[in-house]
């Protein structure tokens, strides 16, 4: 009796999470052959920390076929692979070319690495998105991370003037982007802090705007290295 319940238990088990798995959209990419259009191709690239380059290791790579046009969004996924030690990705599978013409598109992607910010380019998520089948591409797949660290800005209120707004943004040159903060009320500001992540060892440059309300606009851009290991303050009277 125990064992029955068991099995059945087990079966209830496998149901429902099959039916989890299809009801996100999911599938297991299976290729149709019979058409000729079938090719075997390698996913190889590296994730890496910049600016050093230096390899990250065992971080999961996957890759999918998504069909966007779709509600819920279908995924099929070819395969997935771990970075080496020197953080390079090799997958070797096989596609059907036919594919991209259903209206798929094909995506590379690595998760978010914690203690390290990761990249808005190629995309804000991290993937590579291939439209169409292009083999070299897929041969040359570099994700580029960076150490994170912490970003004080200390805002003092030491002018008088009457402003719409004023707005702070730090931000790492083509490559990552952060969010801004803006200031509506210039009567009844006073001084404040902000913390941001940024990326370490590479310049994050500091742009702050104020709109005056006779028009006028006034443009300000600055920037520092932030390190690890220290505590990264950048001060703006405004």
């Amino acid at each position: 009796m125990k064992a029955s319940m068991c099995k059945i238990i087990a079966i209830t088990l496998t149901a429902m999470l099959v039916y989890l798995f299809v009801s996100c959209g999911m599938d297991i990419y299976s290729p149709d052959c019979e058409t000729g259009n079938c090719v075997v191709v390698n996913f190889k690239g590296s994730v890496v920390v910049k600016p050093t380059v230096t390899g990250i290791s065992d971080i999961p790579v996957e890759v999918f076929f998504v069909k966007y046009n779709t509600y819920p969004t279908h995924r099929m996924k070819i395969g997935s692979v771990k970075t080496d030690k020197n953080g390079g990705f090799n997958l070797k599978t096989t596609i059907d070319k036919n594919t991209f013409d259903d209206g798929y598109s094909l995506e590379v992607s690595v998760p978010e690495i914690e203690g390290y910010i990761g990249p808005s380019s190629p995309n804000i998520f991290g993937d590579y998105s291939f439209r169409s089948f292009n083999e070299d591409a897929f041969q040359n797949i570099n994700f580029e991370f960076y150490k994170e660290t912490i970003l004080t800005i200390n805002l003092s209120r030491t002018q008088t003037d009457d402003f719409e707004s004023f707005t702070v943004s730090p931000y790492v040159e083509n490559v990552i982007y952060h969010l801004g903060y803006t200031i509506r009320d210039s009567k009844n500001t006073t001084s404040e802090s902000l913390q941001r992540r940024t990326a370490a060892d590479v310049y994050t440059k500091i742009s702050w705007r104020k709109l005056l309300k006779n028009g006028e606009q006034q443009v300000h851009i600055d920037s520092l290295i932030c390190r690890t290991s220290t505590n990264n303050v950048f001060n703006i009277n405004f």
